[in-house]
């Protein structure tokens, strides 16, 4: 632990954590700050809807579904095993399986936010807080852009990975609010929760078991 702390991502880390603790806080107390956040974002969102716009959206984000996850998932750890790299296997299969799917419904549960109120123009069941398409993002994206780090030999094909990467994070989360499932703050909370878990299980992986390749 006293390693990490001289580690930038361990700033990085507090700081999303307290972001996550603070919107979970604003969102069980129903706090009006929450409210006015999520307006504001959301109005800016969606005014940008077209019939098009709309279309690309709505297929983009359910690329991002349980089903399709899992197989993406299941796709990186078949790789990961025919190329001989096992603590990669387990180190996505956690982040996934572990962190991001067990983790958001408990949290989900906690909370128990209801859906925006708004048209949905994707089929929902869960509660709304925090995202879990959000939160997987960046579990899985992050684990890939680690894993990209070591496995990449050139910076430049390791710094497009992340950019390219990072992007698709980005709109995940944008895509769930322009969909009417998720209100920002759900959002929000996703990326940053996702974004704790998955220093804390780089750091895990780093400390006992020789890394995550």
């Amino acid at each position: 632990m006293k390693k990490m702390r001289h580690q930038p991502s361990f700033i990085f880390t507090i700081g999303a954590l307290l972001i996550f603790c603070i919107l979970m806080i604003g969102v069980m107390q129903e706090a009006a700050w929450i409210h006015s956040f999520d307006h504001v974002i959301v109005t800016m969102v969606r005014n940008q809807a077209t019939p098009s716009l709309t279309r690309i959206t709505v297929q983009f984000t359910q690329l991002f579904n349980l089903p399709e996850e899992a197989m993406m998932t299941v796709g990186i750890m078949v790789i990961l095993i025919f190329t001989h790299h096992l603590r990669g296997v387990w180190f996505i299969g956690i982040n996934s399986i572990l962190l991001a799917g067990i983790g958001n419904r408990l949290i989900k549960g906690i909370v128990n936010r209801p859906r925006p109120t708004v048209e949905h123009l994707v089929h929902v069941s869960s509660t709304s807080f925090p995202s879990g398409h959000a939160m997987s993002a960046m579990l899985i994206g992050g684990s890939l852009i680690i894993l990209g780090n070591h496995l990449l030999n050139r910076s430049g094909s390791r710094l497009a990975a992340a950019l390219v990467i990072s992007l698709v994070i980005v709109l995940v989360g944008l895509s769930r609010i322009y969909v009417g499932v998720h209100f920002p703050s759900d959002v929000v909370s996703g990326w940053a929760l996702g974004f704790v878990l998955l220093t804390i299980s780089n750091h895990i992986f780093n400390r006992f078991f020789g890394g995550t390749i």
